[in-house]
Formats: structure tokens, C-alpha cells, sequence
């Protein structure tokens, strides 16, 4: 009697092969689709796919060590996988500083089946998921979009969205996919401007194996990933004329040219595409095609930026204040009413990515349960996007008596691990250095 094939993917990161084997076999006769690799870098390139929807990790390996791998995944890029860490070392302290960092769960070696498939269906479980996506706010816009949303999300109709770099969109086209008739299926995101030209028809369509050089095993593309899923094409304006022209096939036929194959293949997909620049500019330039555009903007939704809707800003802050407090264990409750006012008049050039980073940041390095204006730090603040930053209960502070405290901060919390800190504040090493000696800043800070 074959076993029903589950539509949850697993990803298998380990460098024993006796454990990479044994897993393999114990989760496929479940029915889960699994794939594995035993070398830490290719892991992480696989799970950044975020096409899993469980990960398991090994702690220690060459290369990379597990923890880093699962900072990067969760805390650094915010994957939707479950990762379940692995060890044979055991200790409470290594299983803190996992679930600290997003661990959903973790197993110590030797562990039987019965606890493998224990612990992997407990993470596969339908239960409030607060990174499930949700749209907040109470803007007027707001409430269009989530009625726009609403209505389109059972379909299967074509969405492009539009809106500048942080906005949300994304989250937007995660949220249809949610609430779909496919939503028990792979959502599989690509962000275009990061693939390579070169390689861009392959990691799209697929290729099979000795189509090209380096081509030593076929491999499945990015549509056959998403097969009865939803494919998301983010910044879908950076693909090439010549690919657009695959692609517009695609779409129309629903037929997928892997790569070193005569024979298309059928996929059955719902695309949702995004772009932050103006399409019909692009058309108009000559570097997007005219009828590519009419297929994939049946749906056309556009997301202002937060500026434009500063009723959203507090909400969306509280929502994510809760959110990360949660993770990082942090005393943060709650935003006094100044700390409200200078989120509501900073400008937020990187919109709700930026807002997300300014409260993950709030929540690592504050000590207090209500946040004021001076544990607030906006990046790349000039002149003309300035915010109230001064403390109405401690009194004057310039943007320097800021940043300053703001560095010392980061510092103690890394331990004055110059390259984790410098990491954590977004700038390099010697950055960070240049700065540590013109406010005075030492490796003990008095």
C-alpha cells in the first residue's frame, strides 16, 4: 500500500551522511517530499529559497555552524520554515540561544523515529503562527486592500503589485496565497534582482542534466517548484527581454521549457509578480514587453509608502513590537506617547522593512518595558527626515548623544564582538571602528 505524498517539504542540513540517510528514509516512507545536503553553505542557499516548510539543522558542521545558519535565516531574512536544530551536544544553555535566534524546536542525537516524526509533526501542525502574514492598519487604503485581497484571493487570476522597495509586498502576496484555495501549497518567492543572467532561464524553468557546463544533475526550476502552488516573481521588471519572452509562453500555455528539454511540461500555478519601479516607464524604454505586462496585471494593486499613510505607522509598530519582543525575550511591553509621536513624523524612507528593523532593534537593546524616544534610532536620519529624538523626561539629547548610546548598547549586547555588532548595526567593521574612536568609545566603556 504506497503512502499518500504530503505537499509539506522538508529540508535536511547535516554533515553525516548516516544521519542525512536515516532522516531521509524515516520522513519519505511518511510520504514528505525531502531533500538534503551535508555541506552547511549549499543549506543555506537551499533554505533562502524559503520553499520549506520544515528545516532540519545541524548544530555543528564545516563551514558555518548551525546557529549562524539559523541567524540568517530567521533573524536576518525571516523564512517561514520551521527549523528544527540538531545536536549531540545537548546543553540548556545551546538550546536557548536556538530558540532565541527562531529555533522552532530541538532534538538531541541519537533520537529515535518515533521522536523524529514526533517533533516534525508538531512543527507541521495548524496552530497560530504569528508570522503568518497579516495586513495592519486602519488607513483607508488599508481597508481597500484587504477588501481587494478578500476578493481576488479565491481566484486564481493574475496579480501584479506595485509600491516602492519595503512597502510590503511580499506580505501582500503571501496574504493571497493564505487565504486561497492554495494556500496548503508551496509558496515559492524569487527575487529577480538577485538572479544571475547567465543563469536566470535555468533557475526559473529548470534544466536537466549536461544541458549546459556544470549542469552534472537535472534540477527543477522555480515553476516546478510551485507546482499547484503560488509562484511570486518579486521585481519582475529586472528579468530580461529574452526571458520575458519564455515567460509570456509560459503564462500563456502554461507550459514550462526546462532547460536541455524539447518537451515543455505542464505546471499549474497561481503567479503573483511585484515590481517598485513604473512598468509603463519601462515599456516605454523599451526594457519590459507590452504584452508580458497585459498578461500579468490582470490584478493591479499599488501599495503607497507609509508616508502616505502615517495613520498605519502606530499600529504596524505595535504589531511588531509584540512580535519580536516575543522572540528575543525582551522586557518591551508597549510605546510611551512621545516614542508614538516620533514614529508617526519620521518620514520612513524604507517603509515597513525599515519600521520592522527599527522595533527588532528596540526590542534586542532596550532594558525598559515602555520604549521612549531615546532608545529610538532611525538610520540614515538627515536634515530633511529628522524626528523628535529627545527624551521629554530625561531632557536634551542631540542625534550624536544618540548614536553614541545607541553603539554602546549593541556592543555590550555582542559581548564587544566587533564583527557580530557592526553586523547587527548594518555598517562594516572598520566603520564601526571609526566611529568607536571619535565618540570615545572603548572595548570596557565606563
Amino acid at each position: 500500500m504506497s503512502m499518500k505524498k504530503s505537499s509539506k517539504r522538508i529540508l535536511i542540513i547535516d554533515d553525516e551522511e548516516v544521519i542525512r540517510d536515516g532522516c531521509t528514509q524515516v520522513l519519505s516512507r511518511k510520504g514528505y517530499p525531502v531533500e538534503s545536503t551535508g555541506e552547511a553553505l549549499r543549506g543555506l542557499e537551499l533554505a533562502l529559497r524559503d520553499t520549506y516548510d520544515v528545516i532540519l539543522l545541524d548544530v555543528r558542521m564545516p563551514g558555518m555552524d548551525g546557529i549562524e545558519i539559523l541567524r540568517r535565516l530567521k533573524v536576518r531574512h525571516g523564512i517561514a520554515a520551521k527549523v528544527i536544530m540538531i545536536s549531540g551536544f545537548g546543553t540548556v544553555p545551546l538550546a536557548v540561544e536556538a530558540m532565541r535566534n527562531g529555533a522552532h524546536d530541538f532534538l538531541t542525537k541519537p533520537y529515535s523515529a518515533a521522536e523524529l516524526l514526533g517533533v516534525v509533526g508538531k512543527a507541521l501542525e495548524k496552530s497560530y503562527n504569528p508570522d503568518i502574514p497579516v495586513l495592519v492598519g486602519n488607513s483607508d487604503h488599508m481597508r481597500e486592500l484587504k477588501e481587494i485581497v478578500r476578493r481576488i484571493a479565491p481566484t486564481d487570476s493574475t496579480v501584479l503589485i506595485t509600491g516602492e522597495s519595503g512597502t510590503g509586498k511580499e506580505l501582500v502576496a503571501r496574504t493571497i496565497h493564505n487565504l486561497s484555495r492554495r494556500a496548503d501549497r508551496p509558496f515559492v518567492p524569487v527575487d529577480c534582482s538577485s538572479l544571475v543572467e547567465s543563469l536566470m532561464e535555468s533557475e526559473l524553468f529548470g534544466h536537466v542534466k549536461g544541458a549546459f557546463s556544470g549542469a552534472t544533475e537535472s534540477r527543477k526550476g522555480r515553476f516546478q517548484m510551485a507546482d499547484q502552488g503560488t509562484l511570486f516573481l518579486d521585481e519582475i521588471s529586472n528579468i530580461s527581454l529574452n526571458i520575458q519572452a519564455k515567460l509570456l509562453r509560459v503564462v500563456q500555455e502554461h507550459e514550462v521549457p526546462r532547460v536541455g528539454k524539447s518537451d515543455p511540461e505542464k505546471v499549474d500555478i497561481r503567479l503573483i509578480a511585484a515590481t517598485n519601479r513604473d512598468i509603463r516607464q519601462e515599456i516605454d524604454a523599451g526594457r519590459f514587453r507590452e504584452d508580458l505586462f497585459y498578461r500579468i496585471s490582470v490584478v493591479p494593486i499599488h501599495i503607497p509608502p507609509l508616508r502616505e499613510r502615517r495613520v498605519d505607522i502606530v499600529p504596524i509598530a505595535q504589531h511588531y513590537l509584540e512580535l519580536y519582543a516575543a522572540r528575543s525575550s525582551s522586557p518591551v511591553r508597549r510605546l510611551s506617547e512621545e516614542a508614538k509621536k516620533s514614529f508617526a513624523s519620521y518620514r520612513w524612507p524604507g517603509n515597513i522593512r525599515e519600521l520592522k528593523n527599527t522595533i527588532e532593534r528596540i526590542c534586542v537593546l532596550c532594558d525598559n518595558e515602555i520604549v521612549n524616544p531615546s532608545d529610538i534610532f532611525y538610520y540614515g536620519q538627515t536634515v530633511t527626515t529628522q524626528a523628535p529624538v529627545a527624551d521629554v523626561d530625561s531632557g536634551r539629547m542631540t542625534l550624536i548623544d544618540v548614536e553614541r548610546e545607541h553603539i554602546i548598547k549593541a556592543l555590550r549586547h555582542f559581548r564587544f564582538q566587533i564583527s557580530k555588532t557592526a553586523n547587527f548595526l548594518g555598517i562594516d567593521r572598520k566603520t564601526l571602528r571609526i566611529k568607536m574612536r571619535n565618540y570615545g568609545i572603548t572595548e570596557e566603556p565606563s
